[in-house]
């Protein structure tokens, strides 16, 4: 496959930098989306109950109900923006899957695909800056999600890992159809920029998915990192 970003590492970035955003729109586009829906609830809630419509104990629990799920919402909203400076902690990489799960759920063409989430027991934690990985597990459900939407089928984010390494992998439920390569290899190029500063990496698979690999942290520990 010919390289799908620039040959340099400044250009490579920028490229990674320019995915990212592309996706970082979609997303945001996505929550605020639903974020005026819950707005919108509230606002019938409210009518409702100025015209008698609805008691204050029917009042109450909807209003209490929206402000938990825009709350949640604004959780999302809050880890859209980059936070990169350069800070590296340890951390657990369910952590990040299940917030990029969640975040990605609110893709405005992607929301309908499916994720089912498996873990291996006792994976470890990784050292890295948070918001690049997860930016680079969002990069890879998008690989994965466009390869199964038209097919209508779902996606399998699997964690495992041993006492170096661990890997995510992203992948559509069902193989042996075409996929688009070149868009999922250009989001999992974006990826492996995003997991570098880390020792990490991002490659593609065949069936249009991304696999993500990281040092665990005592490995990155042990190397004097």
């Amino acid at each position: 496959m010919p390289p799908v970003l620039p040959e340099g590492p400044e250009l490579r970035l920028a490229v990674a930098r320019a995915r990212w955003l592309e996706l970082q729109d979609e997303l945001l586009r996505g929550v605020t989306h639903a974020l005026s829906n819950r707005i919108a609830t509230v606002s019938a809630a409210a009518y409702m109950l100025e015209h008698e419509d609805m008691s204050c104990q029917e009042a109450a629990a909807s209003l209490r109900t929206e402000t938990e799920r825009m709350d949640a919402l604004l959780q999302l909203l809050r880890l859209l923006p980059a936070h990169n400076d350069g800070s590296f902690e340890p951390v657990a990489p369910m952590d990040v899957v299940e917030q990029a799960v969640a975040l990605h759920e609110h893709h405005p063409d992607l929301r309908d695909v499916t994720v089912t989430v498996t873990q291996q027991k006792n994976v470890l934690p990784v050292l890295v800056e948070p918001h690049a990985f997860l930016q680079a597990v969002l990069l890879a459900l998008t690989a994965a999600k466009r390869t199964a939407f038209p097919r209508m089928i779902g996606v399998t984010l699997d964690v495992s890992g041993d006492a170096d390494m661990v890997c995510i992998t992203v992948a559509p439920d069902a193989s042996g159809h075409a996929v688009d390569a070149t868009r999922a290899a250009i989001d999992a190029a974006a990826a492996d920029c995003c997991l570098r500063s880390a020792h990490g990496s991002a490659a593609p698979r065949d069936d249009g998915g991304a696999t993500l690999t990281l040092p665990t942290l005592p490995a990155a520990r042990r190397a004097g990192r």
